[in-house]
């Protein structure tokens, strides 16, 4: 990933650069000119609106992704040097393009049918890093997400309450051991991983009972420090990651959470495969004929019907959604699928993306208000997530449904069903905010806010 320049690791096509065009132009070739010409002309923002009609951020002042583009890609054009100041004067002198950034939750939504191939979350996230820059997102106001070092929101969780896995190995301890203990490791997750520990647990001694030689990361993937603008320290975060993976010998690293892979693949080595979790567990038990014989013990009674609601991380190619889709069909057979209207590729939202939460809540609200409404819809039993993050949104949107004196849409992350271990978000909920005011709230507050 280069932090100066904005661009990120994609599988989209991409306009020629300038030194691409040169080079080509050189050839002498009137076929390779016209080429390229028609492939920059494709591959260029023709102020469609598409975009602004289908996101609010954008439909409120009226902005499209392409000219978002065009002013950041003029602030990094400049010197250095300059570009802080320019940052500054560009916000002074249209706040709403402030606004509309730092509203953004990178769900790529927006540009889902973009014909030019504009992919919203590489431009929006890049103005991220501009601000931190330039003192709009200072560090102290994430810094209970601040996954790079030894205490925050989750590591202090798990701390407080206890939760650790000493009964598998470590990602960390089999670096220390060297290759040939370990060419797989689990990698479920910050939410996951501290939140759901009978979930992890669940999966992990699935894979024992698989064979699979694994181990354990309790990391986080970055993604908090990159919603902050901290890209040099979430790329840091990850190759360390990626030198423990290294020294282990490792060749696989499954992930639980679409949006782990994502953050991930932009430092992960070639030789190094990135694999959704469901596909392992639906490649794995391809033979079975039973949930029995795959190693599950499904949600029993299991929901009559059910809704996949796809993460907006797993938008572009859907593997995680196909595989999730495979494993219900074969393991609940009697529990009939009901597509949700947007789904796969034009999936929603669930508001949680680049911490917007914190900058403007009532966007989150509304997008896992209509996540909610469109479940409804279906006539789904219950609602089923496959990113840890959207789960836990959509859980908490549930629960204030339920204060209110409402019935909420039933919802489990696909794990719960499989493994027949349903999580109990109130209990976690009353322990995070127990957190605050127990013997370790003043520890708490003195590590985070002194």
């Amino acid at each position: 990933m280069e932090t100066q320049t904005g661009e990120f690791k994609t599988a989209l096509p991409k306009r020629l650069t300038p030194s691409q065009g040169e080079k080509l132009a050189s050839v002498g070739s009137e076929a390779l000119d016209t080429l390229a010409a028609f492939t920059n002309r494709s591959l260029t923002c023709s102020h469609c609106k598409r975009c602004t009609l289908r996101c609010e951020v954008l439909k409120d002042p009226n902005m499209d992704i392409g000219e978002i583009n065009r002013v950041y890609r003029r602030i990094m054009g400049l010197p250095e040097g300059d570009q802080v100041a320019a940052v500054i004067e560009e916000m002074q002198a249209r706040p709403e393009l402030y606004h509309a950034l730092r509203r953004c939750c990178f769900c790529g939504y927006c540009t889902a049918e973009c014909r030019a191939h504009q992919f919203a979350p590489e431009v929006m996230r890049g103005w991220r890093e501009l601000f931190s820059r330039a003192g709009y997102m200072p560090p102290n106001d994430s810094r209970m997400v601040m996954v790079d070092d030894e205490w925050h929101i989750f590591s202090a969780y798990r701390a407080i309450y206890g939760i650790d896995y000493p009964e598998f190995r470590s990602l960390a301890d089999a670096a220390a051991e060297g290759p040939g203990v370990a060419d797989t490791v689990l990698f479920p997750g910050c939410s996951l991983v501290s939140y759901t520990p009978d979930l992890v647990r669940a999966v992990g001694n699935w894979m024992n009972r698989q064979g699979f030689a694994w181990a354990l990361s309790q990391d986080c993937c970055g993604s908090p420090l990159m919603s902050a603008g901290l890209f040099d320290r979430a790329e840091e975060l990850r190759l360390r990651i990626v030198e423990q993976l290294r020294a282990a010998g490792v060749k696989r690293l499954v992930t639980v959470c679409p949006g782990c892979g994502e953050e991930l693949a932009d430092n992960m080595p070639e030789d190094i495969d990135i694999i959704p979790l469901p596909e392992l567990l639906f490649d794995a038990t391809r033979e079975a004929a039973s949930p029995a014989q795959a190693g599950f013990d499904p949600l029993n009674p299991a929901p009559a019907s059910y809704t996949v609601f796809d993460s907006c991380h797993d938008r572009r190619d859907n593997r995680h959604g196909l595989a999730i889709r495979r494993l219900l069909q074969k393991y609940l057979p009697q529990a009939e699928r009901r597509e949700m209207d947007n789904r796969r590729k034009q999936t929603l939202c669930c508001g949680a993306g680049g911490a917007v939460a914190g900058y403007d809540d009532d966007i989150t609200a509304r997008r896992i208000a209509e996540v909610l409404r469109e479940g409804r819809a279906t006539g789904a039993e219950t609602l089923v997530s496959m990113c840890p993050t959207c789960s836990y949104t959509i859980a908490q949107a549930s629960l204030g449904e339920i204060a209110m004196g409402g019935i909420p849409l039933a919802s489990h992350h696909y794990l719960e069903l499989l493994f027949g271990i349903e999580t109990d978000w109130a209990a976690i909920f009353g322990r995070l905010e127990g957190m605050w005011t127990g013997e370790y709230g003043p520890w708490l507050t003195e590590t985070f806010f002194s």
